[in-house]
C-alpha cells in the first residue's frame, strides 16, 4: 500500500491542530493557509476525520475544528484508516491481516502477515503528540 496525499496532508493538518490543543477551535482557512493545503481538499479530509470521530467542529464566528481527544490518545493508525481505509499492504491480505487470496497454502502468506502486523503495530504505537 502506498499512502496518498490524504494521509500526509491529513497528518500535517492534525499536527497543526495538536499544537493548538485546548485552544479555541481553529478555522479550516487558517489551517489550510498555515499548511499550504487547498481548503477544498482539506474540507474533504476533515469530513472523513469528523465522521471517524477524530475531529469536532463548531459553527459560528469563533467556530472551527478541534481534536476530539487528547493528541496522546489519537494513533496514527486511526488517522490513516479514517483517511485511506483499512491498511492492507498486500493484495492477498485483508485489513486484519487474514489471507483473502485463493491460494490459502501460499508460503509467502506467512511473510506477508508478519509484515502487515509490523506495520499495524508500528502505526498503532505512534500518536499525534509524537508529531509535535
Amino acid at each position: 500500500m502506498k499512502f496518498s496525499t490524504r494521509s500526509s496532508y491529513g497528518l500535517r493538518a492534525l499536527a497543526n491542530l495538536a499544537r493548538h490543543y485546548n485552544v479555541q477551535p481553529y478555522s479550516l482557512a487558517r489551517i489550510a493557509k498555515e499548511e499550504n493545503i487547498s481548503q477544498a481538499y482539506l474540507e474533504r479530509l476533515f469530513s472523513r476525520l469528523k465522521k471517524a470521530q477524530i475531529l469536532l467542529s463548531s459553527k459560528g464566528v469563533s467556530g472551527g475544528y478541534s481534536l476530539a481527544s487528547n493528541p496522546s490518545k489519537i494513533s496514527i493508525l486511526s488517522v490513516i484508516e479514517a483517511l485511506e481505509g483499512s491498511v492492507s499492504v498486500f493484495k492477498c491480505l485483508g485489513g486484519k491481516g487474514n489471507l483473502i487470496c485463493s491460494k490459502k497454502d501460499c508460503p509467502s502468506g506467512v511473510v506477508y502477515q508478519k509484515v502487515q502486523k509490523a506495520i499495524i503495530d508500528s502505526l498503532s504505537s505512534i500518536y499525534l503528540k509524537d508529531l509535535i
